[in-house]
């Protein structure tokens, strides 16, 4: 089978992968969709050493074979993923960390990961690592399940309180959901914050009180609403070096920061200002299957919506270009799909 990979900075392959076979605790999935996630994008402009289980996360997809001692899922079953819960035998999981479980983290994207992720037409993985999709959920919309459990995971990581003051900072698909689901965790006000005009359009949309552009606009907007004091707690989205410390300067004293976006280079911060501030940083990837099938749920009952945020259906052909052209911005969109199955 073919199998889209990132190679290297500005480097987007195909190659040839041997079509998996289950072991008797893996399955076997018929991918249908995968989304292109920011990390992708960002892992092909710096060049990350990036696994290749990990190219393809966004994955909805049929389990087309099952081992004998699979019993979570069967074949036929619509199914996504994730990291597995912990083995219960490694050094994390034996000090009371297993979120942390070197085992699992090896089995997502790690030296016994996939060969592969889901820009590829099959993918095999342990099937510890899948849960089924509710039959509510459009196949498109499955797609979006991961990236908005990196959502609900990142506000459960978050200091986020009831009736918060919230900034979410970069509107692309992380962000958008982010503000949706601080929205549901009880954010009393979340203000979009974000450059370009169509996606703040899309936040407003899909759930956000107030979107603005960053620079003196924002500035008077967040004096007001806050009387001085600013925000409560920012959701850093964006995946750029710069954003870090503006989120940091959001915030009031004793404020929080949730960093969500991922960049590889290296960010300029002003120690000063954070600890006169005695701001809290939290960081925030992944996420657990039961906030996965949380998510999925939210999803399912329409307290997020996510098929606004879908811009349209390509070919694994089309994927390299397609990446090239997110990574220059000759195309802004904020979540395309990949049907690997095509031509």
């Amino acid at each position: 089978m073919r199998a889209g990979l990132v190679t290297g900075k500005g480097k987007f392959e195909l190659v040839e992968r041997e079509d998996p076979t289950p072991g008797a605790d893996e399955v076997v999935v018929a991918i249908q969709r995968c989304g292109i996630c920011g990390s992708d994008v960002h892992a092909y402009v710096e060049g990350w050493k990036y696994a290749p289980g990990v190219c393809g996360h966004e994955w909805v997809g049929l389990v087309a074979a099952a081992g004998r001692n699979v019993a979570n899922v069967q074949e036929g079953d619509r199914v996504t993923g994730a990291i597995a819960p912990g083995c219960g035998r490694c050094r994390e999981c034996r000090n009371d960390i297993s979120q942390y479980c070197r085992t699992a983290w090896s089995d997502y994207g790690g030296p016994t990961a996939p060969t592969s992720g889901g820009f590829a037409p099959f993918m095999g993985l342990k099937a510890e690592r899948v849960i089924a999709i509710p039959p509510g959920i459009d196949t498109d919309d499955a797609a979006l399940i991961e990236p908005a459990s990196v959502a609900f995971h990142a506000v459960r990581r978050s200091c986020l309180k009831v009736g918060d003051i919230v900034c979410v900072v970069g509107c692309g698909p992380i962000g958008l959901l982010t503000a949706q689901v601080a929205k549901a965790a009880g954010a009393g006000l979340v203000i979009a914050v974000e450059p370009d005009e169509a996606r703040r359009a899309l936040a407003l949309q899909t759930g956000s009180d107030l979107a603005v552009a960053p620079g003196d606009e924002f500035e008077s907007i967040l004096h007001e609403v806050t009387d001085g004091l600013r925000a409560d707690v920012a959701f850093d989205c964006a995946g750029i070096p710069q954003t870090l410390q503006q989120s940091v300067d959001m915030v009031r004293r004793g404020g929080s920061v949730c960093l969500v976006g991922v960049t590889g280079q290296e960010a300029t911060i002003s120690p000063i200002r954070w600890i006169s501030k005695e701001v809290t940083l939290n960081t925030s990837i992944v996420f657990t299957l039961e906030e996965m099938k949380a998510t999925a749920q939210m999803i399912d009952d329409g307290r997020l919506s996510v098929a606004s945020l879908r811009n349209g259906v390509i070919s694994l052909d089309s994927l390299g270009e397609t990446i090239d052209d997110l990574a220059e911005r000759r195309l802004d969109a904020v979540k395309i799909l990949v049907d690997p199955t095509g031509g």
